[in-house]
């Protein structure tokens, strides 16, 4: 797991972002389970890694997909995108285009699980676990 922060090539470029491959992946201070993901003079995001709220999650990617990124099976961290909407306890993750990191080489890629259950937005806190205060 990242503690430190690892400059990144993204190969090939994010969803959406295919122009953008540069980026520093970086721990939110004092919260293990968050993490940034910047592009200099481009888009933000912020990771999580699966332990942290989906233990099941199960990756299986075929071994060509990860070759543009120099990657054995057992150097591969794992990272999902956040959506955090105007009530951040209605927070998602994209467990259905993951982000496969090579930390070692700083090569990264984002690989859609293709006939997969996952979906692009599950609940980091699911509703019915919520609380309401005041």
């Amino acid at each position: 797991m990242t503690k430190q922060a690892v400059s990144l090539k993204m190969v090939p470029g994010l969803l959406g972002f295919e122009e953008v491959s540069e980026y520093l992946l970086e721990p939110v201070p004092d919260n293990p389970c968050f993490f940034s993901l910047l592009a200099p003079d481009g888009p933000a995001f912020i990771l999580t890694k699966p332990a942290c709220f989906f233990p099941d999650y199960l990756v299986q990617v075929k071994r060509d997909l990860l070759a543009n990124i120099a990657l054995e099976e057992k150097e591969a961290e794992i990272y999902l995108l956040v959506t955090v909407p105007k009530h951040p306890a209605d927070a998602t993750a994209n467990l259905l285009a993951p982000l496969v990191v090579n930390a070692t080489q700083g090569l990264a890629s984002q690989i859609v699980l293709h006939q997969s259950a996952y979906t692009t937005k599950h609940f980091l806190f699911p509703p019915e676990q919520q609380r309401s205060c005041g």
